[in-house]
């Protein structure tokens, strides 16, 4: 396990604005215990106002419930089969973090049956008093089906208790460097190409089964001059590397790889695979190890502290536990085939087995929860001393309509920007572009008919901006205070409470 470095310093008290020069931006974060107690089939746990990052947890109580599931990415969630009223026990160690205002809100949610009760303790290891304590009981009036209350907690109780630490951001120095890559499709075929045939331009269907048309044409990626001629527009725009789909040894994706390391050895320009698919466990170990035995000797193979990196596409994710992705990365330890690996996933406990976390596509998600599970997951991965890459997109819309797929307007570049700043504002290690030329969910910013080369120079300068520092998004401004009174007398001002007629307990501010 890595460690935090030589910038994180543990404090007494607030933070000195004498630090201002240390290895700002920085964050502080306030180390809590938090304690979930709930008889309901399930429970969320989500803060405003404060990011909540979860390094661990322990089931107290009912760890043999049925169907139990616990997740900690974005807040805290807690479900299981409906089995009357039994008892559930969480403890998880988190800390709050990039605090805004002088009220944090905790918004808890659960089903209509039983009980949730959220505890805030300090994590000294000496204090079994909760410092805060919120019950969610039955179902709230004129609840919709999230069956919602909502809490306040004054930032005064997080900061004259615990102390803090300061959590530097990310630079060139870091892990990884500052890098900007860009998700790669070297799957297309034509006719009157290497490939001699038609492979993913389907010329049955308009545009050959793509959203937008490319300037280029039709093309081959076993081309090798198509290649290098994406790669030069990948670096003309201030793209460092490419993370090429795979899909197997012998595939066409893996015969496309090697002409396309090959142009990336002649063009100084960075490669690596994005590994989308595997059945069976042992064949994750089987492809990585070929992976590494055949590519990763190339200096244009992406490399992190001496390892080379590969990414794993949530597909494939998600069809092994984190302890099986452990015994895999082990097994290639013994044979000398180790790699740097990132998860497609936002879920800190993937870190127990991964060195970094990244999501291919955050358009299904809001721009304000993509932002919250963001900062969440860059936290967490700074703490352990990982890699968090934040992914940014233009647009979204499937060539092949389907009405559960999401979609994301252009909006002439606003959307491309609206993502720059929210990853911005996540102090990540790197940003990831989605994606280079997926011509099929019209999420490319390879030069098209329809814009030209608008996306290609945007994201020069977006890229620009980043390594530079500059227009990073300002923290929340803090919740201004008023003089509208007090009308539940819980000592929150009614300017600041969320539910200022709720009956005047402090303990119990809540909808």
């Amino acid at each position: 396990m890595r460690t935090w470095g030589s910038c994180l310093l543990l404090l007494a008290g607030l933070v000195s604005a004498s630090l201002a020069g240390l290895c700002l931006p920085a964050d502080v974060l306030y180390p809590v215990d938090i304690l979930l107690i709930t008889t309901s089939d399930w429970t969320d746990v989500r803060l405003v106002g404060a990011t909540l990052v979860i390094d661990g947890y322990e089931v107290v109580d009912g760890g043999d419930a049925t169907n139990l599931n616990i997740s900690t990415a974005g807040g805290l969630s807690v479900s299981r089969a409906i089995e009357g009223d039994m008892r559930v026990e969480v403890r998880f160690r988190g800390y709050f973090a990039q605090i805004s205002g002088s009220w944090v809100r905790i918004e808890v949610q659960k089903g209509h049956l039983g009980n949730t009760t959220v505890s805030f303790l300090p994590r000294d290891g000496t204090t079994p008093t909760a410092f805060a304590s919120y019950i969610h009981r039955g179902v709230a009036p004129g609840s919709s089906q999230a069956n919602q209350r909502t809490f306040s907690l004054a930032v005064s109780q997080i900061t004259s208790r615990i102390e803090p630490w300061v959590l530097p951001a990310p630079s060139e120095s870091s892990i990884g460097g500052q890098k900007v890559l860009a998700f790669y499709y070297p799957w297309y075929g034509s006719p009157d190409g290497p490939s001699d045939e038609w492979v993913h331009w389907n010329p049955l269907r308009a545009n050959r089964d793509s959203t937008h048309v490319p300037a280029a044409g039709y093309y081959d990626s076993l081309d090798p001059e198509t290649v290098r001629r994406h790669i030069g527009q990948a670096k003309e725009a201030g793209i460092d590397g490419f993370i090429a789909s795979w899909w197997g040894l012998h595939t066409f994706e893996d015969r496309a790889f090697g002409v396309l390391l090959e142009a990336a050895e002649q063009e100084d320009f960075l490669v690596t695979v994005y590994y989308e698919s595997a059945e069976l466990y042992s064949q994750i170990v089987s492809d990585v190890s070929a992976i590494v035995s055949r590519y990763a000797s190339s200096p244009a193979f992406l490399v992190v502290d001496g390892l080379p990196a590969i990414f794993f596409y949530v597909r494939v994710i998600s069809k092994f536990t984190v302890e099986e992705w452990e015994r895999a990365f082990e097994m290639l330890d013994q044979r000398n085939r180790s790699i740097f690996a990132i998860a497609d996933s936002l879920d800190p406990r993937y870190l127990e087995a991964f060195e970094g976390l990244h999501t291919y596509n955050p358009v299904a998600m809001t721009m304000e929860t993509t932002a919250e599970l963001y900062r969440s997951a860059s936290l967490a991965a700074r703490m352990k001393g990982n890699l968090f890459a934040a992914t940014v997109l233009p647009g979204y819309e499937e060539a092949v309509y389907r009405p559960t797929s999401p979609r994301a307007d252009r909006d002439g570049g606003d959307t491309y920007h609206a993502y720059w700043d929210l990853a911005k504002a996540s102090k990540p290690h790197w940003i990831l572009i989605t994606s280079f030329n997926e011509w099929h969910e019209g999420s490319e910013i390879e030069p098209s008919v329809e814009f030209g080369t608008h996306y290609l120079e945007q994201t020069l300068r977006e890229a620009a901006a980043w390594r530079a520092g500059e227009a990073i998004p300002d923290e929340p401004a803090p919740i201004p205070v008023g003089d509208s009174g007090d009308r539940d007398g819980d000592g929150v001002p009614d300017s600041e409470d969320f539910c200022p007629d709720w009956p005047g307990d402090p303990t119990m501010n809540g909808c």
